[in-house]
């Protein structure tokens, strides 16, 4: 997987130093806590480098955009108030993309011999060569957490290992161009927001929540499969602690 860590060795300091519980629950890593939440601001019509776009009314281009695209703004407050496991946290969503970690214990993702990275997806539609997600990457014994403590993955769910992860864009919420209204949207998975190109003109248009990778070289792996490989996994025993709502977090990409 093509990451900023692979690039440099190291992985930036991160805002959560050790798992976090809840009411005896481990929480997953890219968990959105209640006291995270701020005030949305107004967006309005903006003309940048790239051209005419969205943008926030007190917009700082240095924190506010990612790849040139508007972001929703997040504090960093990870283990106040309560966990809401149906939602992401943009900031260590993005930095469990850029650096290939685990979304539920936030450890490298990428320790395979043969370079793979496995991805688990909600919906029971395989993944496919090429296809866009905003998901990050899942250890094998988190994987088995996820499929067994999260309702929403009852209804299906689909696991590959990945050869590539190759940046795509962004999910978020594309406005019109003449009201700057949001656009409806349904994704081709449950939960999903819009995935848009950054190289594409719909960027300047859009509110982005997530980074988005392309994924290549996929392996599908099966239910008995996936089961298998994480009972030959050697991870710490946090792994097989139960973890609420991880496939939540997944699911609502």
């Amino acid at each position: 997987m093509t990451t900023a860590r692979a690039r440099s060795g190291t992985v930036p300091e991160d805002d959560v130093a050790e798992r976090l519980r809840w009411r005896g629950r481990l929480v997953p890593y890219i968990t959105w806590w209640t006291a995270e939440s701020v005030p949305e601001p107004r967006v309005v019509r903006r003309v940048t480098r790239a051209g005419e776009g969205i943008g926030f009314e007190d917009e700082d281009p240095r924190t506010d955009r990612r790849y040139g695209v508007l972001c929703i703004r997040s504090a960093l407050a990870p283990g106040r108030g309560e966990p809401e496991f149906r939602f992401v946290h943009p900031h260590r969503q993005r930095r469990a993309m850029e650096h290939s970690l685990c979304q539920v214990c936030s450890g490298p993702a990428d320790t395979r011999a043969d370079g793979r990275t496995l991805f688990l997806l909600g919906g029971a539609r395989p993944i496919s060569e090429g296809e866009t997600t905003a998901a990050p990457p899942v250890h094998w014994p988190c994987a088995i957490e996820a499929v067994g403590n999260c309702p929403p993955l009852e209804r299906g769910y689909a696991v590959a290992l990945v050869e590539r992860a190759t940046l795509y864009g962004v999910a978020g919420v594309v406005h019109d161009r003449e009201t700057l209204a949001p656009l409806p949207h349904v994704g081709s998975r449950p939960g999903e927001l819009a995935h848009v190109d950054i190289a594409s003109a719909a960027s300047r248009w859009t509110l982005a929540s997530f980074t988005v990778v392309s994924l290549h070289g996929v392996t599908a792996v099966s239910p008995d499969e996936l089961h298998a490989m994480a009972e030959e996994v050697s991870e710490p025993s946090a792994h097989h602690d139960s973890v609420g709502g991880a496939g939540a977090a997944a699911t609502s990409l």
